[in-house]
């Protein structure tokens, strides 16, 4: 009976083999959102979110008043999740609907709390983001006594 039993089990683990599940469709996360969310004291936080994909990844920026924070996500099964470094680990699990993306976020030391958070696809583009400011170079002036060699 053992038997019997074991071969139903190897018989329907082979014929798995053979067949692979369809493809998900490749969903169209690429592009600009209108960032809507709740801070852990309540409070409301707006922003800018994008998207861009990098081969079977996505690169998110968010840009809030207080600057830029980059994530990595990756798409599967409807659902879109991203892990960022906002001054502590960092993870966001949005559901794809339509044009907008409806998540939950954390973050490493929120003794556990979630929070919500909406992107809303829009048609705007983001303008290109500053480069890092150089360091200014010094006064150059060149000295007689050395040959004309600059100081």
């Amino acid at each position: 009976m053992a038997r019997m039993i074991l071969l139903g089990v190897l018989l329907v683990a082979v014929a798995g083999i053979g067949s692979t599940a369809a493809p998900e469709p490749d969903s169209d996360l690429a592009g600009v959102y209108r960032c809507d969310g709740m801070n852990p004291d309540g409070t409301p936080y707006q922003g800018v979110v994008e998207i861009s994909k990098v081969r079977g990844t996505f690169r998110v920026r968010w840009t809030m008043d207080d600057g830029s924070i980059m994530g990595v996500g990756i798409y599967s099964g409807g659902v879109f999740a991203v892990s960022y470094y906002g001054g502590a680990p960092a993870v966001v699990v949005y559901k794809v609907n339509g044009e907008r993306l409806v998540g939950e976020w954390t973050m490493g030391g929120m003794e556990g709390a979630v929070y919500a958070e909406t992107l809303t696809k829009t048609a705007a583009v983001l303008a290109p983001q500053p480069q890092e400011p150089r360091r200014p170079r010094p006064n150059r002036r060149t000295n007689p006594a050395r040959g004309g060699v600059e100081l």
